[in-house]
């Protein structure tokens, strides 16, 4: 065989390497990059208690995001990215309609636009190419700990307000106790006035 042969022959082996080795390293970046429909599930919710339960179980907008974002507890990324959009839809809404009056205050205000401002990032990722698993991970565990630290919120406004009411009767008690306490003190002392009085005034006849 002449040089000229082993040459091209060598030739055509480094071409077919180098196609080989294009080919693999696409597959490597594809699967990387392709979102998959396995479910993830995170845990690290704070619910209402039962006394919050009740404030806000007329509160619509609240009761609506409440439903939808339980999916995002147990969802994959691929659903995620699809349900975005209505999620920070039912955020914006539930920023937008307080209907309680103990919770028209700033910190609750705060916690509310920090809940809609990372749905809304969640819906700006999911038209962005490449996102991967992990960026869908991460959001996602930002919308539940944003929630759940207005949740949080939610309950001590409510044990708080509990509390006041808890102190309050207790100082009303001590207050009519000792009132009550004086009165009978009041009709005692006058009572026992009396026959004291009497004595005086039949002295004073005879």
């Amino acid at each position: 065989m002449s040089i000229k042969n082993i040459f091209f022959i060598f030739i055509i082996l480094l071409i077919i390497s180098c196609d080989k080795k294009t080919s693999k390293d696409n597959i490597i970046i594809q699967k990387d990059t392709t979102l998959t429909k396995k479910a993830i599930a995170i845990n690290i919710e704070v619910k209402l208690n039962s006394k919050a339960k009740k404030i806000v179980e007329n509160w619509k907008e609240y009761q609506n995001f409440d439903k939808f974002i339980i999916q995002y507890r147990n969802i994959s990324s691929s659903d995620g990215f699809l349900n975005a959009d209505e999620l920070s839809e039912l955020a914006q809404q539930l920023k937008d309609s307080i209907r309680i009056e103990e919770f028209q205050i700033p910190s609750v205000r705060i916690r509310l636009n920090v809940l809609y401002n990372e749905t809304l990032r969640l819906a700006d990722m999911s038209t962005i190419k490449n996102m991967t698993e992990i960026d869908f991970i991460n959001e996602n565990k930002n919308i539940l700990n944003a929630f759940s630290a207005l949740n949080s919120k939610i309950n001590n406004i409510i044990n708080q307000e509990n509390l006041n009411s808890e102190v309050s009767k207790f100082i009303d008690e001590i207050i009519n106790s000792s009132d009550s306490s004086k009165t009978n003190q009041i009709k005692h002392n006058t009572f026992d006035s009396i026959p004291k009085e009497r004595l005086k005034l039949e002295k004073r006849i005879i």
